[in-house]
């Protein structure tokens, strides 16, 4: 990941990350979504290109899980954030967590012989149970974004830092 080869991550660097990975994190929860609800009430194989999308979009957000668990991980213990500091420490357990919820979530999907209405249902659950983990971070993105061009360089560049580390999956 190239944003950790900074040395440390101040308020403005941390909120741009925390920006990127929530849009990250909810798009890809969303898209998963939208597959799977294209999918429902077919069986398994029947829409193979809208399976592959899907299976894009759940295993990308595991994806984006890992790179912030890896994020706060690096920078632990040389990150002072202020009012911030609650969020990026309780990250590791709340990865955990919502890594839990979708890998079950998975496992659901792959055990089904068909798309059928109780497996979207499920899924959409874990995926509102994943993304409600991370609602502190949601909230900061809102507010951050709600600055728009007023935001410092820095929360830009750290944005584009950690897209870019995400895209490079």
């Amino acid at each position: 990941m190239q944003i950790t080869r900074f040395l440390s991550l101040n308020e403005a660097q941390f909120l741009g990350c925390v920006s990127a990975f929530s849009d990250s994190l909810t798009g890809e929860l969303n898209a998963a979504l939208t597959y799977l609800r294209r999918l429902e009430g077919e069986r398994k194989g029947s829409a193979f290109a809208f399976e592959m999308k899907l299976d894009q979009h759940r295993y990308g957000a595991l994806i984006v899980l890992e790179r912030w668990a890896d994020l706060t991980r690096a920078f632990a213990g040389h990150t002072e954030l202020g009012t911030h500091q609650e969020m990026f420490d309780s990250a590791a357990p709340r990865v955990e967590a919502a890594r839990n919820v979708l890998e079950r979530a998975n496992h659901v999907v792959d055990a089904a012989d068909h798309y059928g209405p109780e497996i979207v249902e499920a899924c959409r659950a874990a995926f509102d149970t994943a993304a409600m983990t991370f609602r502190q971070e949601q909230e900061a993105a809102a507010k951050a974004a709600s600055l728009g061009p007023m935001q410092p360089e820095e929360f830009r560049e750290y944005r584009r830092v950690f897209l870019g580390d995400l895209g490079a999956r």
